[in-house]
């Protein structure tokens, strides 16, 4: 039996035999081939040996297969939170990996085919090596495995039933057997460290004396699929890698007889620095820097210092002859097909073959160069693209020749490198920004902010915003749930007890970041979830949106030069969810509501409502809009919630549409209180209380609106009754009121309101102290008609004045009468007018 698998060579080796246990192939590709070749026997005279095959023979072969996801594959590659990294495979070999400074990754040593049984007739090299080493130190590279369950290399190859679990060493392991042979170096010529067989038992560990270390597996052309236990479920083996430096009174140096060549791949350090040898090098020797990031990545490079340093004492050097050459792509794999990107990554980002970006060797010449990158403090300045270099490729190569070596002259130069992730969750929205992305298709998923440095300030930009879009059926609706957060050291986000909402510590300030989670539960009208800063791991934000479609937006209004993906980020996860069919049943318009007055109830459940069991938007946001231009007079059942006050698992927050946050937040409760909420605008005076719009927040000055929107948060469990009243000021001009008449008929004096006539003792009161149903409206003389009670008036008035003027005649009429009197008393005394008129009017004349 042969197993062969897509693009990769046929091995010349077969398994023999009957087979026992538990046998499993896990291929390395997409596809693979199983042949079957029975042999001839040639009848020689012979006698029939054990393993002859005769006519009479029967072959009888049982196997079962799947198809198994990548990423479900955690055995071999890893969980996806802590991927493994299994090596870069080595072109024109069919199992030799390569593994390059395990310090900053996860390197797992794997058989091939692991966890699996593999193939016959193999030999793979494992070559484990660290290039980056710090100043002063030594690496050693060491393998290891603790877990026995994960090595097992067979040592003999025809059946046997040995439970001995234990590791085989040296001269124990035949060399016609499988082995694996530990060589302290980069060679096979180098010293022998250990040689390994068997397995089910732990591996201490093998080390190396430098920064080298080959392991060599070697597997016999025959086998019997045949186990030593049928509990056994793991083949092959692997291995831990681990890296720890030594001192070492040396800098780092290219050994003699080395290549001077350096790889960096992105599954290690997400950046580094690149600098040119320091030592002497000979002529014609040809230093390469290949940087090598994933396929959804590209690599940013700039320089932060770059000479040339001639050396006086020798010859001149020749022209160009230190030549550094920067390339977009890897000219080693030039000829290799174009990676297969993931539906993430940009469409862009795949090169045919490699592109030259710059060639310099002569002095006056020289690379771009970013030299305030790192200037301190607010003195730093942003390094953007057209200062550097971008490949638009997942790799770019340098290359640095010195033709004549070091000696004439050599350059120094200290680069910055970085890979770039332009992974974007989603799909892009049409017409929207760079990282504007949409989701539609996938019932769940993950998504993040965006990663590219480019578009934060150390890339240059000096402001970020990205707008994720969540689109679900018109049945379905979104379930969001953030898993950290950050937005700066200066914002964090606050649980507000009294309307249980998550908000920014800033209260959403102009110019400071947050992330605000919208949606439209109308068309028209847009409404505030939550605001979100710092976000810890261990405590998850999640919202359940009302509509299909929901919004969060990321939002960086300033940044500096230092500012990037680590100041300001997010990561979430979000699911599409099948909505209640109550809620489904219900409609917009059903939640908009407009009128002189009316009440609707909220809360609860159908069931706890009595008639009102087909109502399906009890616990979906309602919208009362003010008509005439009056304001709107909100009664809620309860009181005005604070943050320690309120001990209900509900609250009513009654927002000013497309307002940042709640103007009020009442806490309901079974007793007979009421709170009452006001349009904005309605008490703008300074210590109007409540509802004057603590909210409105400095520098944000919101449209003027009189509409009113009511939300119920957390788990109402019984119905709340909410009645609203359009109502307008006394002073002002009632809406189509007619010239001449009482522009405030029917008032309640405790909120200085006017309301409509409608509502004037209907047996409800709609005032907060009861005005329109107490005695004075609804009373006896409430009953009378006005035209007898203003007769009335009038004839008692009439009868007032005339007892005034009767009363004022007597005074009069006394008064002259005392006058005459005198006068005739002064006559008798001999005393005469000068004129000699009479004082006193004739008797004949009456008064």
């Amino acid at each position: 039996m042969q197993i062969e698998e897509l693009s990769r060579p046929l091995n010349a080796g077969y398994w023999c035999g009957d087979s026992w246990g538990h046998n499993v192939f896990y291929s390395e590709t997409s596809a693979v081939s199983l042949m079957i070749r029975v042999f001839t026997r040639l009848d020689d005279g012979t006698k029939d040996g054990p393993a002859a095959f005769s006519p009479q023979d029967s072959v009888m072969l049982r196997l079962s297969y799947r198809f198994l996801q990548k990423e479900r594959a955690v055995l071999r590659y890893g969980a996806p939170y802590s991927p493994k990294y299994r090596g870069e495979d080595v072109p024109n070999t069919f199992c030799d990996r390569v593994f390059e400074n395990c310090d900053k990754k996860n390197c797992k040593v794997q058989s091939p085919n692991f966890p699996g049984m593999y193939p016959r007739n193999l030999t793979c090299h494992f070559h484990i090596r660290q290039t980056r080493v710090p100043d002063g130190k030594v690496a050693l590279i060491r393998v290891r495995q603790r877990n026995p369950h994960l090595i097992y290399i067979k040592d003999r190859n025809a059946p046997h039933l040995s439970r001995e679990q234990q590791m085989k060493v040296g001269a124990a392991c035949h060399v016609l057997h499988d082995y694996l042979v530990a060589y302290d170096g980069r060679t096979t010529r180098a010293a022998v460290l250990a040689t390994l067989c068997k397995g089910g038992a732990p591996l201490s560990g093998i080390t190396s004396s430098g920064s080298d270390l080959l392991l060599v597996f070697h597997a016999s052309p025959f086998d019997f699929p045949f186990q030593d236990s049928p509990r056994r479920r793991t083949f092959g083996f692997e291995l831990d890698v681990e890296v720890e430096f030594v001192d070492r009174a040396s800098t780092a140096y290219v050994r003699p007889g080395e290549l001077c060549s350096h790889e960096v791949s992105s599954r290690g350090q997400r950046s580094g620095y690149l600098q040119a040898p320091g030592h002497s090098l000979l002529p014609n020797t040809t230093c390469w820097w290949r940087l090598l990031a994933e396929p959804s990545e590209v690599v940013w490079l700039y320089f932060l210092h770059y000479r040339h340093v001639h050396h006086p004492e020798m010859p001149p050097p020749a022209h160009c002859s230190n030549t550094l050459t920067i390339t977009d792509g890897d000219p080693a794999t030039a000829t290799a097909a174009p990676p297969n990107l993931h539906h993430t990554a940009p469409p862009d980002n795949i090169t045919l073959g490699p592109t030259l970006l710059g060639r310099f060797c002569r002095p006056d010449k020289l690379p771009r160069v970013c030299s305030g990158v790192h200037a301190p403090g607010p003195h730093a300045a942003p390094c953007p693209p057209a200062e550097s270099y971008v490949s638009s490729s997942p790799s770019l190569t340098l290359s640095l020749r010195y033709a004549a070596g070091t000696a004439p002259s050599h350059i120094e130069f200290l680069a910055r490198y970085e890979f770039v992730d332009k992974r974007q969750w989603g799909t892009p929205t049409p017409g929207g920004g760079p990282c504007d992305r949409t989701f539609t298709l996938r019932p769940e998923g993950l998504f993040a902010s965006p990663r590219d440095v480019f578009l934060f300030g150390r890339g240059g930009s000096r402001k970020l915003r990205c707008v994720y879009t969540f689109e679900a059926a018109p049945h379905q609706r979104v379930a969001l749930r953030i898993i950290r957060s950050r937005m700066g050291a200066a914002c964090s986000t606050e649980y507000r007890h009294a309307s249980l909402r998550y908000e920014c510590s800033h209260a959403g300030a102009e110019g400071q970041a947050a992330i605000w989670v919208r949606e439209r539960p109308w068309q028209d009208v847009g409404m505030t979830r939550a605001c979100l800063c710092a976000t810890p791991r261990g405590r998850p934000f999640s919202l359940l949106s009302y509509t299909p479609r929901l919004q969060l937006v990321f939002s960086v209004p300033a940044m500096t030069a230092h500012h990037d993906y680590t100041h300001f980020f997010f990561e979430g996860e979000y699911s599409i969810v099948d909505t209640a069919p109550q809620d489904a049943a219900c409609d917009a318009t059903a939640r908009r509501l407009s009128g002189r007055f009316g009440n609707f109830t909220v809360g609860g459940s159908a069931e706890s409502l009595e008639g009102a069991a087909s109502d399906p938007c009890l616990a979906l946001p309602r919208l009362v809009t003010a008509t005439d231009g009056s304001f709107l007079f909100l009664r809620l059942p309860g009181h005005s919630a604070t943050q320690e006050s309120c001990a209900a698992t509900a609250r009513l927050n009654v927002y000013a549409p497309g307002g940042l946050a709640p103007i009020a937040s009442v806490c309901p409760t079974a007793s007979h209180a009421y709170t009452a909420v006001f349009s904005s605008g309605w008490r703008s005076a300074p210590g109007s209380g409540r509802g004057s719009g603590r909210h409105q927040h400095p520098g944000r000055r919101q449209q003027e609106t009189r509409d009113l929107l009511l939300e119920v948060a957390g788990n109402a469990s019984v119905p709340l009754r909410v009645s609203w009243v359009s109502v307008w000021r006394p002073l002002q001009t009632a809406p189509l009121s007619p010239a001449g008449a009482d522009l405030c008929p029917h008032r309640c004096p405790e909120i200085s309101a006017c309301l409509p006539p409608q509502l004037w003792c209907d047996g409800e009161s709609h005032c907060p102290a009861g005005t329109d149903e107490g005695a004075a409206a609804c009373g006896l003389l409430a009953a009378m008609p006005w035209v007898y009670l203003a007769a009335g008036g009038v004839l008692v008035a009439s009868l007032a004045a005339l007892l005034a003027a009767v009363v004022v005649h007597r005074r009069r009429s006394q008064a002259v009468k005392a006058v005459a009197a005198a006068v005739v008393e002064n006559n008798s005394h001999g005393v005469k007018s000068a004129t000699h008129d009479p004082l006193l009017p004739p008797e004949k004349d009456s008064w």
